[in-house]
């Protein structure tokens, strides 16, 4: 066994490797081994297999998260959790990639996901639908990383001369002003100034707002 390796060291090495390869499937134990300057089966001595290795990166990750302070209602305190975690997956090398394909079984995780269920029951919210609400957030955040990081790559193969690509821009643009599409045309101009950030919490917040209607004014 290697005495300069650790769990943390290879870890480390693995979100460094993410950094350049930006794909987590691209991520291989050799790959790691190589970067560490050893031998692919010393690694197996800290994990079993590469899935072993990617439930504790989660884990690390998830230890990041800044837990916020306790709010003024149970809707800011879900949109400060929520907060935390977009600026945690932003911080990350493939983050939702990490989070899609490994099991939350890990204690930061577990009390993290319970105390979120908890703020929502507090606030009159259901257990069944305070699950669903909280898988919802995360989904949700999932989506708006996955597909602003597409957009960026669709973004710098336009830059980088892809024509069809293009011709598509060139066609939507044109076919929402031909046919007067106001709305998707105010759509586009706005997504050229868009903040993910405020997009995401905004959407929570719109989620936020249904739960109360349904749930908290029924009994007031």
């Amino acid at each position: 066994m290697e005495a300069k390796l650790s769990k943390e060291k290879i870890i480390q090495t693995a979100f460094q490797l993410l950094e350049d390869k930006q794909q987590l499937n691209a991520l291989s134990m050799r790959h790691i081994a190589s970067a560490l300057n050893v031998k692919a089966p010393a690694l197996y001595w800290y994990f079993k297999n590469k899935q072993m290795l990617l439930q504790s990166m989660a884990e690390a990750m998830e230890m990041q998260l800044i837990v916020p302070e306790k709010q003024p209602t149970w809707k800011h305190d879900i949109l400060a959790y929520m907060e935390s975690y977009f600026d945690l997956y932003s911080q990350f090398p493939c983050s939702v990639e990490l989070e899609i394909h490994t099991v939350p079984a890990y204690p930061s995780r577990l009390e993290h996901l319970d105390a979120m269920i908890q703020i929502l029951r507090s606030g009159g919210i259901p257990l069944a639908q305070s699950h669903l609400a909280v898988n919802s957030f995360h989904n949700l955040l999932i989506g708006f990383i996955m597909d602003y990081k597409e957009e960026v790559h669709l973004r710098q193969e336009i830059i980088d001369g892809n024509q069809a690509l293009l011709e598509h821009i060139h066609f939507m643009r044109d076919y929402a002003e031909a046919n007067q599409l106001r709305n998707i045309q105010q759509g586009m101009q706005s997504r050229r100034n868009r903040h993910l950030k405020n997009e995401y919490l905004e959407s929570v917040s719109i989620y936020l707002d249904g739960l109360h209607a349904r749930f908290c004014e029924k009994k007031a």
